[in-house]
């Protein structure tokens, strides 16, 4: 398959195009693999076991090829498939139940309100790192039962590790260094559970899978370092995303203010535009076909979330915010057997940060000079957003 021009998920600039087939084509190839950028392609490709997870080979790519580190990734949960990922995915789903999600809204309100609370409103503030940020670490905390002062460290590891997802070679000694932060935290909070009597948080839970034999050790200590790597980073950005979003829409924050009830659905809509997780990238295990062209095995197969959440086949006038779209299923949390097991959490995270904005600061406005929002390395960034609660 060739291409009269090439069209790079990854390049600065990706985000010009505004979705869906690029030259009438859904899936094209090019010399970094295949880029499916139709919604219906992307779909099969994230529900076909026939791909598998790339964050292996892309950890290789930055000269980790053994230890601790690479071997934690080789057995995570988005890597393995068939019964060991059943094993692994079936307890964290059990745990972030929708029952879950609904008892941790009042704990969610409680953080938020305690973050606004510290808040100099009488000038613009920095809603990225002053709210946005801290908000996915302190929730965490609350989830594995520990100490919420050590929030700042686990936004900070996760922070770190996830910078695997920038494509930087240069950040190997970080990466390596907070992995080795991370493993050396769990075990001390494990330890600490143990002698303190395990209680009803997520981390006893898999604690007490291990005692009864549901899980070994290994795969105790593997969950627990999946799910703080996976903690505070992607949520922080898409929080700031839709809050972003929806604050440049003054329509539709006045629809907001007068009916908090729209608040979900606003909310999915801007996770449809502004996707934090842009691509997800696979590998074929085999010789596959994906819309008449035949991928071989091995190669890198890269799906454009973004792309896929504006593909005009799917979505009517998918470049406008439409808060009353309907059959709105953006790919956002990917779909399959390894979409993310935390998307009712992170939802209910960020509609309680944009219901709290229009409760207290329903004339809130974005600041454009001091906001840097943009995409690198295929997904969306928050730098700076700057907020004025009380113009």
């Amino acid at each position: 398959m060739t291409n009269a021009r090439v069209f790079d998920p990854f390049a600065p600039d990706a985000g010009q195009h505004l979705g869906g087939a690029f030259d009438d084509q859904a899936i094209l190839e090019g010399p970094f693999g295949y880029a499916v950028l139709g919604y219906e392609l992307a779909g099969a490709v994230l529900r076909d076991r026939r791909f598998q997870n790339s964050a292996l080979r892309l950890m290789e790519q930055f000269g980790i090829t053994d230890g601790p580190v690479h071997d934690f990734r080789a057995r995570s949960i988005i890597m393995v498939e068939g019964e060991p990922q059943l094993r692994l995915r079936t307890p964290l789903a059990r745990f972030m139940s929708p029952v879950t999600v609904k008892n941790t809204r009042a704990v969610l309100r409680t953080i938020v309100e305690a973050i606004a609370d510290d808040l100099d409103d009488s000038a613009p503030i920095e809603f990225h790192n002053t709210v946005a940020r801290r908000i996915p670490s302190m929730v965490y905390c609350h989830l594995a039962g520990a100490p919420m002062s050590d929030a700042p460290k686990v936004q900070s590891i996760s922070e770190r590790t996830l910078s695997l997802l920038s494509r930087d070679p240069s950040l190997t000694p970080t990466i390596l260094e907070a992995y080795d932060e991370l493993f050396a935290y769990l075990d001390d909070l494990i330890g600490r559970k143990r002698e303190e009597g395990l209680g009803e948080d997520m981390l006893s839970y898999l604690i007490a899978l291990g005692d009864e034999g549901k899980l070994t050790e290994l795969e105790v200590l593997t969950e627990a370092t999946s799910m703080l790597e996976a903690s505070s980073v992607n949520t922080a950005h898409q929080a700031a995303l839709v809050v972003w979003t929806l604050l440049r829409d003054r329509n539709v924050w006045k629809r907001l203010s007068s009916d908090p009830t729209l608040i979900p659905a606003a909310v999915v809509e801007a996770l449809r535009l502004y996707p934090r997780t842009g691509v997800v990238s696979k590998i074929a295990t085999e010789d596959v076909e994906v819309g008449g062209v035949v991928i071989p095995r091995g190669a890198d197969v890269h799906v454009a979330v973004w792309s896929a959440n504006r593909d005009p086949e799917r979505f009517e006038n998918p470049e406008l915010f439409d808060l009353d779209r309907e059959r709105n299923q953006p790919l956002t949390f990917s779909t399959g057997p390894h979409n993310c097991l935390g998307q009712g959490l992170a939802k209910a995270e960020i509609e309680e940060v944009v219901g709290f904005l229009v409760e207290r600061y329903p004339n809130a406005t974005v600041v454009e000079d001091g906001t840097r929002v943009g995409q690198a390395g295929g997904r969306w960034l928050v730098d700076t957003l700057l907020v004025d609660l009380k113009p």
